[in-house]
């Protein structure tokens, strides 16, 4: 509404903006910091859920050089795999989540058991997650 552009009118339209000012700010709400770290818990588990996921689901190739017969010239060792992870399927893995007993040194396919956080369901019919290579000749 159009009010005269008196002192009393301009006083009145002040307060009026202090009150409904207060009443808008009790409204926000406080986020507090145990609120948001589980909230980002949850995130990072979700996030935790799809890699192994796609992990599990995928097949991770290797070429590689060969001497004789199916023998590699040079074995494929953890770091490798987690590099080829890395660049083939955009999943940084630690090298210490996977349990490589010896490094890989013929052709062929192959499934590396991975050690992922218990709070990660595990598969369907699995006992644990997995990540298949497959080592092809260059």
């Amino acid at each position: 509404l159009a009010v005269p552009n008196i002192d009393k009118f301009a006083i009145l339209i002040r307060e009026q903006r202090k009150l409904y000012q207060r009443q808008e700010e009790e409204v926000v709400k406080e986020v507090t910091q145990e609120d948001d770290d589980a909230r980002q818990q949850e995130e990072k588990l979700k996030e935790y859920q799809t890699a192994a996921k796609r992990l599990d689901n995928t097949l991770l190739v290797l070429r590689r050089f060969i001497s004789v017969g199916n023998e590699l010239c040079t074995p494929v060792t953890k770091d490798e795999i987690v590099s080829e992870a890395a660049w083939q399927l955009n999943i940084n893995i630690h090298p210490d989540n996977l349990h490589l007993q010896s490094p890989l040194a013929s052709l062929g396919e192959f499934e590396v058991p991975l050690r992922l956080p218990r709070d990660i369901p595990r598969p369907e019919g699995k006992l644990q997650w997995t990540l298949k290579i497959k080592i092809r000749r260059k």
